[in-house]
């Protein structure tokens, strides 16, 4: 005798074959969406928090620089290349020499979207070669950096000390 075969039961018209409805792939294209765009926004408030934290470093590192320069009773320069800045210091033997005390006088890269838009420095016309020097007294200068949310302005005094004006925030 032949075996006997059991049919299996169908449920209410249910197809035989695995997949996915159409229904259920918009849905998975809808979240995949909102997860993607809150990522990007996470990113760019990152970026934004970079380029802070960027101009605040650079505010402290131009009062040390002020305040070493002082002491020492040799002068420090700040150049500020197109991606970044560096400093040099006067020897003994009146050379520059670059700087590299780690780690607040080594060279640094600007985050993206940072950029010099200006230096001037005692009130003088904008300065063609972007170096700041500091002696034995501090300049008095205005240095202008481009972020992607405005202009920031870093204010030396005197004194040494530096103003950090934000894009939006009162100096």
């Amino acid at each position: 005798m032949p075996p006997a075969t059991v049919a299996k039961p169908r449920l209410g018209g249910l197809r035989d074959h695995a997949g996915f409805t159409l229904i259920e792939v918009m849905v998975v294209l809808v979240i995949m969406g909102v997860m993607a765009t809150g990522i990007s926004l996470g990113l760019d408030s990152l970026r934004g928090r970079d380029a802070d934290q960027a101009l605040r470093r650079l505010r402290l590192v131009l009062e040390a620089t002020a305040d070493r320069a002082a002491v020492r009773g040799r002068p420090i320069v700040v150049e500020f290349l197109p991606d970044g800045y560096r400093f040099s210091a006067l020897d003994p033997d009146d050379n520059w020499r670059p700087l590299n005390d780690p780690p607040v006088f080594t060279e640094k890269t600007l985050p993206s979207g940072l950029y010099w838009s200006g230096l001037r420095i005692d009130g003088q016309p904008e300065s063609a070669t972007p170096r700041l020097q500091f002696g034995t007294q501090a300049p008095e200068y205005e240095l202008r950096v481009a972020t992607p949310g405005g202009e920031a302005r870093l204010i030396g005094k005197a004194n040494g000390d530096v103003i950090l004006a934000l894009p939006g925030h009162n100096a």
